[in-house]
């Protein structure tokens, strides 16, 4: 049964590869409006985990129930109806080279909601436009920088309208000084109330952003709390010594 106000179940989430078990029974409750931060060493699951909340990999056993709907266990037309509501950007902007701006970011719409070009346009301009890009909408991902051209693959998420957006990273390919603009336009999606989930190694934006943080640690979510408590005062020791490391 869903909590009240969830909009994402997760439970006893497993995933292995060969051997490796990588997810070893993973819980999380997300509430609609909430912004959660995953934070941890390398290879410790955070990727798979999120990857596997919009069956981008495919969970060996677990439920992930979104608003109702267990995708786990759903059919494929179910799979694919629920989906659309659940945007995801990733560590690399995968924007077409040889399309325009307004192209990639109307592309989805009309293929995948058969909306008309006039009205997926219409939606692009707004959220160039929150993004700080529609000045660019005629340039070449080519011709942008890579802080540009992944806050061009936020509008293109959003451009979807989803529920729930998944972050895997999405500044980790960003040159330093090109940082903060993408995490300006994610702190903007926050105060909009558009529900996050964000694997990340930017401590500030957890700091100052989520309203959840959470450790991922072989395999599980070794902590979680609210962050003035989950960086003044962790409570595991493994969580100590990774925040020494990175603070």
């Amino acid at each position: 049964m869903e909590g009240e106000g969830s909009i994402l179940e997760v439970t006893g989430l497993e995933k292995s590869y060969g051997r490796n078990k990588v997810l070893k029974g993973v819980d999380l409750t997300v509430r609609k409006g909430e912004v959660i931060a995953i934070i941890g060493p390398s290879g410790c699951g955070k990727s798979t985990f999120i990857r596997c909340l919009n069956l981008l990999e495919e969970p060996d056993c677990g439920k992930i129930v979104y608003k109702g709907t267990d995708l786990v266990s759903a059919d494929k037309k179910t799979r694919s109806e629920t989906l659309k509501d659940i945007g995801m950007v990733f560590q690399q902007f995968n924007l077409f080279p040889h399309k325009t701006v307004m192209d990639n970011v109307t592309m989805a719409p009309q293929l995948v909601s058969k909306m008309s070009k006039e009205d997926a346009e219409a939606k692009a301009e707004k959220y160039l436009k929150l993004v700080g890009m529609d000045h660019k909408k005629n340039s070449y991902p080519t011709n942008l920088s890579g802080g540009q051209q992944q806050r061009v693959s936020i509008a293109r998420t959003l451009c979807m309208e989803p529920e729930l957006i998944l972050f895997d990273e999405p500044t980790s390919a960003l040159d330093p000084e090109m940082v903060g603009e993408v995490l300006d336009v994610m702190k903007k999606l926050a105060e909009e109330g558009i529900t996050m989930i964000v694997v990340t190694h930017e401590m500030g934006f957890a700091k100052e952003v989520a309203n959840r943080c959470m450790f991922f640690y072989d395999g599980v979510i070794n902590e979680e709390g609210a962050p003035e408590e989950f960086f003044g005062n962790p409570q595991s020791e493994r969580l100590k010594d990774f925040l020494s490391k990175v603070l």
